[in-house]
């Protein structure tokens, strides 16, 4: 009898134990079970962001293509329904023109589009003849006119301006390299705490000038968007510059491109004196005459300039820094493909885009690509 009732114990006593058992594994597999729906979960909205990513994506390539394919068939300038005058937040910047698209519908999403002429800038890489390393006295006055339209201190601007000729010229046989004492030369910047080198040729991008002693980022947003590095010439467009580069183009105009000293014969004139007004109302005449003529050329540009400087020395000048056609060659395009109404997702495209002539067939290059 005992030996039954201690049979009976242990056989329950198993029992309990294994619903234990039961109970342990059931908690297991469904915290497993809870786990895995979650990651499931989490997995599935990864697939879907990133599928919506990616066509956010193809929607901003679009908006690329399609500024691509429309400047490939006619002068973007002439495109003056979707021009706008943008507001920088400086003094003295009307007359910037863009092309602003602020939502155009691609498939179940839409895209934003900004075009900005970056002949209607100051091109940095310019202020250096890289086969001869001499500063082109036009581009200098250029930099210095502007920066100073633009208020940014003298001591800044100075100091950049020399770093940036040591920065541009090379160490051609013949001619002197790191040439401005007032600048930073390559020995300045070997001995930084966290050392790189001189460029010792043209900047490849906007953002490089960074690099360069005399820059910080109060005077990189100042100026970031009134100089380049993309066109291959000094040549402004009058039909898109806004009125500070104008200005600058027309003091530069006043000047031969290279020193006197260096060569007296060269449009064997001097320097001519020009006031910050006459600048001003020349450019504001350029900027006028836009309403009338769609198109700048170069010798418009001068007829305007000839009316308000009798003298015509400042038209004659103007052939050295004025884009002869007026429809530029080489644009910048922002483009900002969305998808989804609430909290959309977007994906961010930027792109320089050339445009020249190949056998007498209009070719428009993508020089840069930038995806953010």
């Amino acid at each position: 009898m005992k030996y039954e009732l201690k049979k009976v114990k242990k056989k329950e006593s198993e029992k309990g134990i294994v619903l234990i058992l039961v109970i342990i594994i059931i908690s297991i597999l469904t915290i497993v079970v809870g786990d895995m729906i979650y990651f499931t979960h989490i997995d599935t909205e990864i697939s879907a962001n990133t599928k919506d990513q990616m066509r956010a994506r193809y929607i901003a390539k679009s908006g690329i293509h399609v500024a691509a394919g429309t400047m490939k068939a006619q002068a973007l300038e002439e495109l003056t329904d979707v021009s706008t005058t943008l507001s920088l937040g400086v003094d003295n910047s009307e007359g910037y023109w863009a092309i602003n698209v602020p939502y155009f519908p691609v498939g179940e999403g839409g895209v934003a589009v900004t075009v900005i002429d970056e002949r209607s800038k100051v091109n940095l890489n310019a202020l250096i003849n890289p086969s001869t390393n001499r500063v082109d006295q036009q581009v200098l006055t250029e930099l210095q006119e502007l920066f100073t339209y633009l208020e940014v201190d003298d001591s800044k601007s100075e100091r950049f301006i020399a770093s940036l000729t040591n920065w541009l010229d090379a160490p051609l046989s013949g001619a002197e390299n790191d040439q401005d004492s007032q600048g930073a030369n390559s020995g300045f910047y070997t001995g930084l705490e966290e050392p790189y080198s001189i460029k010792d040729g043209p900047l490849d991008s906007l953002q490089e000038i960074r690099m360069i002693d005399g820059m910080d980022d109060e005077f990189y947003n100042t100026v970031k968007d009134f100089v380049t590095v993309y066109p291959e010439d000094k040549k402004i467009n009058f039909t898109t510059a806004p009125k500070v580069v104008l200005m600058a183009a027309v003091k530069a105009a006043t000047v031969p491109a290279l020193d006197l000293e260096e060569n007296n014969k060269e449009q064997n004139r001097e320097p001519i004196d020009v006031t910050d007004d006459i600048a001003e109302q020349i450019a504001d005449d350029i900027i006028a005459a836009r309403e009338e003529h769609t198109i700048i050329s170069q010798g418009k540009a001068r007829e305007v300039a000839r009316d308000a400087d009798p003298t015509a020395e400042i038209s004659a000048g103007l052939v050295g820094v004025a884009f002869s056609s007026g429809k530029s060659d080489i644009f910048s395009v922002k483009a900002v493909g969305s998808l989804g109404e609430y909290n959309p997702t977007k994906r961010v495209i930027e792109a320089v885009l050339k445009k020249s002539n190949v056998d007498n067939r209009q070719v428009v290059d993508i020089i840069s690509w930038k995806e953010l």
